[in-house]
This record gives C-alpha cells, sequence and structure tokens, in this order.
C-alpha cells in the first residue's frame, strides 16, 4: 500500500514535468512543425496514461506521469504558435477561447472521475483518461500551416539569396582566408597532456552548450531585456498561484472554522471565475494594451489575497472569485505578451524558456512555503507573503518600457501581416 504523501506526488509530478515538456515542445515545433509537435506530444501522453494503468509499482507510476506530463507540455507549445500564426489582430481573444479548455476540463472532468472510479476502478479510469487524450493526435493533425506564412518566409529566402554579391562572371564572391605559412609544431612536456586534456574538455562542453543556446534559442533571454522581466515576473506569479490554490483550504478550514464541505466549494469558485475572466480579458485587450492588463492582473491578485486575511466564508468566496478572474487575464495576456516580446517567430521558444523556469519554481515554491507555515505556525504570514510576491512582480513590469528604449531587439525572419 501507498501513502497518501506517495501518490499525491504524482499529480506534482506531472504537473512540473508538463511545464518541461512545454520546453521540449518548442524545439520540436521549431524543428519539425506545430502539426507533428502536438502529435507526438498527444502520443506521449497516451503512453503515460496507459502505462500507468499497468503498473503494479508507485515508483514506475512517477516515471510514466512525468512521461504524460511532458507529453501534455509538447503538445501545448505549437497549439499555441498555430493560433498565433492565423490571427494578429483578434490574437487575445482567441488565445482566451484557447485557454478556456482547461477550465472547462477542470469542471467536467472532476464529476466524470469520480464517475469513472466507481464504475471501472482506478486502472479502468487511466484507461478511459488515455483514450480521451487520444484526441490530442486528433487536433494535431487538423492544425495545418498557414500558406499565407509559409509564402512569405520563401519569398523572404529568396531575396535574401538576390542580395549576395556576384562577380562579372556571375560567381559567388567570396573572400578568400590565407593563413601564414606553418612550421613544424614543436615538442610537447608530457607536464602538459592534462592541461590539453582540460582544454578539450572546456572546447566539448562549449560546443554542447552552444548547441542547447541554439536549439532552445536561450539568446531570448539576451536579446528582450523584456522577456527576461517577464520570465522573472511570471515565477513570482506561478509561485504565488501554486501556493495560494493549495493553502486556501487549509486557510478556510485551519484557523477560520470553516467547514470542509463549504472549503472545497472554493476552489469550484476560482475555476468558474477564471473561465468568465478569460474571454473578457481578450475583448478588453481590443482597446488596453497587454502590459496595462498584466500589471493590473498583479496587483487584483495581492488584493485577493489579502482579502482572505478577514477569515469569514464570505470573504473567502470573494477572495477565491476574484483571484480566479485574475488569472483567467494571466492565462490569456501571457501568450500576448511574449508574441509582442520576442515576435511570432520565436513565439514557441519563448513558451518553453518561461515554462520551463515555471516548471522549477513550482516545485520549489510549495516547499518553500509549507517551510514558511511551519516555521511560523500562521497562514496569515504566508497569505501576506504572497500577496508580496504578487507585489514585487507588478512593480517588477513597471519597467517594461524602459527596457524596450535599451534592449538590443529580436530578429524575425518574417512579420506576416494577418487581417484576423
Amino acid at each position: 500500500m501507498s501513502t497518501t504523501a506517495q501518490t499525491g506526488a504524482i499529480s506534482s509530478i506531472m504537473s512540473a514535468s508538463s511545464f518541461f515538456g512545454c520546453t521540449i515542445g518548442g524545439a520540436v515545433a521549431n524543428r519539425f512543425g506545430c502539426r507533428i509537435a502536438i502529435v507526438v506530444g498527444g502520443l506521449l501522453t497516451i503512453a503515460g496514461m496507459i502505462g500507468c494503468a499497468l503498473t503494479r509499482h508507485i515508483y514506475q507510476m512517477y516515471v510514466l506521469g512525468a512521461l504524460a506530463g511532458i507529453g501534455n507540455g509538447v503538445a501545448y507549445t505549437p497549439a499555441v504558435v498555430i493560433v498565433a500564426q492565423y490571427f494578429q489582430k483578434y490574437y487575445s481573444l482567441a488565445a482566451s477561447f484557447m485557454t478556456t479548455g482547461d477550465s472547462i476540463g477542470i469542471m467536467l472532468f472532476g464529476p466524470l472521475m469520480q464517475l469513472f472510479l466507481d464504475t471501472y476502478g482506478w486502472r479502468g479510469t487511466l484507461l478511459v483518461t488515455g483514450a480521451v487524450t487520444a484526441n490530442i493526435c486528433v487536433a494535431g493533425a487538423v492544425c495545418r500551416p498557414n500558406t499565407r506564412l509559409l509564402k512569405a518566409r520563401e519569398s523572404e529566402s529568396r531575396d535574401s539569396c538576390r542580395n549576395i554579391p556576384l562577380n562579372e562572371r556571375g560567381s559567388l564572391e567570396l573572400q578568400v582566408i590565407t593563413h601564414p605559412e606553418q612550421t613544424d609544431p614543436q615538442p610537447i612536456a608530457m607536464s602538459q597532456s592534462s592541461g590539453k586534456r582540460r582544454n578539450n574538455l572546456c572546447v566539448h562542453v562549449a560546443f554542447f552548450w552552444t548547441g542547447v543556446v541554439k536549439m532552445f534559442r536561450l539568446n531570448l533571454l539576451c536579446q528582450s531585456y523584456r522577456f527576461s522581466l517577464f520570465c522573472f515576473a511570471q515565477s513570482v506569479y506561478v509561485a504565488s498561484l501554486g501556493c495560494y490554490l493549495i493553502y486556501l483550504i487549509p486557510r478556510a478550514t485551519g484557523s477560520s472554522g470553516v467547514s470542509d464541505r463549504e472549503a472545497s466549494f472554493l476552489l469550484s469558485v476560482v475555476g468558474i471565475s477564471g473561465l468568465v475572466g478569460r474571454p473578457f480579458c481578450g475583448l478588453l485587450n481590443q482597446k488596453v494594451s497587454s502590459e496595462v492588463i498584466y500589471d493590473v492582473s498583479m496587483v487584483v491578485c495581492a488584493c485577493a489575497v489579502l482579502v482572505a486575511q478577514f477569515g469569514t466564508y464570505g470573504h473567502f468566496v470573494f477572495s477565491a472569485a476574484v483571484f480566479g478572474f485574475a488569472i483567467g487575464f494571466q492565462r490569456t495576456i501571457s501568450p500576448v505578451l511574449m508574441r509582442e516580446y520576442v515576435g511570432m517567430d520565436n513565439l514557441g521558444s519563448a513558451v518553453g524558456i518561461y515554462s520551463g523556469i515555471g516548471g522549477v519554481v513550482d516545485l520549489i515554491g510549495p516547499i518553500l512555503a509549507g517551510a514558511l507555515y511551519d516555521a511560523t505556525e500562521s497562514f496569515a504570514i504566508l497569505f501576506y507573503v504572497l500577496a508580496g510576491l504578487f507585489v514585487v512582480g507588478f512593480l517588477a513590469m513597471l519597467s517594461a518600457p524602459l527596457l524596450k528604449r535599451i534592449e538590443p531587439g529580436v530578429y524575425t525572419s518574417v512579420d506576416t501581416e494577418l487581417t484576423v
């Protein structure tokens, strides 16, 4: 028999691995295209879910749960990119409808999972879930690349070839690099062999790191200071969000005397209000800039956390509703901001980078929050810290307009004008 902690670790592993899967998904989408990346992510998710149903040990479920989480992440990143390829003017509205899927899934799958568990048991439930996730492959198969975008890239490639200088005979004009005459090498002392091996190791490490930077386009962090700032703000947001959702119910039942049944309703309030907030954010973004919406949502999150400090059930419900509404804004506006900072060509890599950072924070944040509660034995102090973290993210993003003036900028190969 497995303990409750061991069983609960499965969901944590899946959640964290999905963040890292987004990083892999960005690289796969850049190399093979969004359609193939989504299908591959769906296959990994299916393999992980069905494999979990066939396991005999809890540690096998850890590995296969991580595989399913990685598959989810691999499929998510190209899904964000493919929507961005088809929408320019109304991208925020399209992103709002795209991100409502997880809220609807949370509301529907809660009672469905309980029904499946009562009917088929946990192994049968995992098999049914694996069959449902097979629809990811179907959705990926219909993600047709934007033909206008492909034609624009081909046209730019031909134009760049025409700009190569030619000589009178029509051949490429290349500069010949000459090297000085080589002399006979001098004998190398045996004492220098260890230094030579160290130099070779450094060369291999540098070569490997260069490949990693190129594959995941980590140079975006240096080219766009605003994107680096956004990653920092998002890491603060992810840590605070996870801790709020984890400790909201213990905060309500522990020191405020709210019943377990009433407290369990709070997470449903967060999900429903988040579902309402996402399309509203998409409409508001047609009139208000993305950075203003992001900053205001961070402040609203901080205020919502502070409202929970009053300790009554009504205040907890109000806090959950306002917090969920602000989360809906955050989830919608984040891909919009990233596309503004790094361009559409680099959107997949940007989602992967910030998701990788978020995965680390998602693992560490609840652990540090639990340590803080153990040290203080007070949920009030913990919630004050969470509100302060949201304020830190808000203050950091205020410097984005200044960084725009001094950052080197990100090169995008094409900027196709889409009217949708």
